[in-house]
């Protein structure tokens, strides 16, 4: 609960600044976007950047194809072609391929960043293979560095390309809501995390030869790295990435389910770190202990959230007001959460705004199952990376302008 009033109190209102081009000149930013098996998307995604970038000669994207066994390399071959040199591919090759994102975004900074002399003016980007970002949220992201020259990491951020069913706005309401107030809280503590889609880093601040780990939640691994470093992160609510929000169940769990496992790599790999670093104020320690121990607080609150309930239910002559207490704290919360999401997306779904209210719960609920597969998986040392499907292959047309 203190959780939620300190995100409710220092989480809104986030950052945002006005376009200045000038002050951006010089600069240069690569994208760098691991795809493996992409052929549902990837095209999609190269004509939306070639768009996009059209007056932006300052901004490349290098797709790494990383030993896919569909035809994404071919697609990009052709797409590059016509891009006029903004669209670069990169192919990995068995068995050194497909052995995790870190590993393949390792290889590609190797082989394209290191060779440029520049850095201090020189961004390096990590989009999925299915992000789409307006020309104003490039312009915007190169500004935060070209204003701020201690700047070392910046995070966009993220919402859905379409919600067309209950899933899909659930996961654009956690994004462009609740993920937004949280990192906006780290900004006033100091300490913005990556979140993998939409990441940008000043490559001069960058000391190692392969920045990013293994974990299977390699971006917020790699923020607490630069953290623990003295680094200075940003979170910009104000420039954004959309990516394809997932539509059905079994796959949704399976995402989480991953990021949860990588949740909890970092936090048997870098929680003492992170209570022992210099850098890292004692606020932002809180904060980071926290995130990284909501798994098991998410665990045992739902397990005993549940026996609450199911008790309430077998006694609800006796405890029906308490059933009522706690829809009645619930609901207003969730009715403020989804006033939010519909001024900053100016949805138009209000009748399915309305279901979001009365079934937010269940939504929660849907992450349980992922903690427990994520705790199994750990527990018994599995860290194959289940990768997300892309190419819903639909048209994109509420959010992209």
């Amino acid at each position: 609960m203190l959780w939620v009033f300190l995100i409710l109190a220092a989480g809104q209102n986030g950052k945002s600044i006005e376009l200045e081009p000038l002050l951006a000149k010089g600069y240069q930013l690569i994208l760098l976007v691991p795809a493996m098996n992409e052929e549902g998307i990837i095209e999609q995604t190269m004509r939306l950047f070639f768009r996009e970038t059209a007056n932006l000669p300052n901004v490349k994207m290098v797709i790494i194809d990383d030993a896919s066994s569909d035809d994404t390399a071919l697609l990009v071959k052709n797409f590059s072609k016509k891009a006029g040199g903004r669209i670069q591919l990169l192919q990995r090759q068995l068995p050194q391929a497909q052995t995790g994102k870190g590993n393949a975004l390792n290889w590609a900074y190797q082989q394209v960043i290191l060779d440029i002399r520049d850095r201090d003016h020189l961004i390096c980007g990590v989009l999925d293979a299915d992000a789409y970002m307006a020309e104003e949220s490039y312009q915007k992201v190169i500004q935060y560095f070209a204003q701020d020259e201690k700047l070392d990491l910046l995070q966009t951020r993220v919402g859905m390309l379409e919600t067309r069913n209950w899933l899909q706005i659930m996961q654009d309401i956690e994004f462009t809501v609740i993920n937004d107030w949280i990192q906006n809280t780290r900004n006033r503590l100091g300490n913005a995390a990556a979140s993998g889609n939409g990441q940008f880093i000043r490559v001069s601040s960058v000391t190692a030869q392969q920045p990013w780990g293994n974990a299977l939640l390699e971006d917020f691994e790699f923020s607490t790295r630069f953290l623990m470093e003295g680094k200075k992160t940003l979170y910009a609510g104000d420039a954004v990435v959309y990516q394809e929000a997932i539509d059905q169940l079994r796959p949704f769990i399976k995402q989480r389910a991953r990021w949860t496992q990588g949740g909890l790599d970092c936090l048997f790999g870098y929680w003492s770190r992170v209570l022992r670093s210099p850098f890292i104020n004692l606020p932002a320690k809180a904060e980071m202990t926290f995130y990284m121990l909501i798994p098991f607080v998410t665990l045992f609150t739902g397990i005993a959230n549940l026996a609450v309930f199911v008790f309430t239910l077998s006694n609800f002559d006796d405890y029906w007001q308490l059933l009522a207490v706690i829809v009645g704290i619930n609901l207003p919360f969730d009715a403020y959460i989804i006033v939010q999401y519909q001024r900053a997306s100016h949805t138009r779904l209000f009748g399915l705004l309305v279901l979001t209210v009365i079934t937010f719960a269940i939504y929660n609920y849907l992450l349980y199952p992922a903690i427990v597969i994520a705790f199994f998986k750990k527990i018994s040392g599995r860290t194959n990376w289940v990768k997300t499907t892309h190419g819903i292959k639909i048209k994109i047309g509420r959010k992209v302008p």
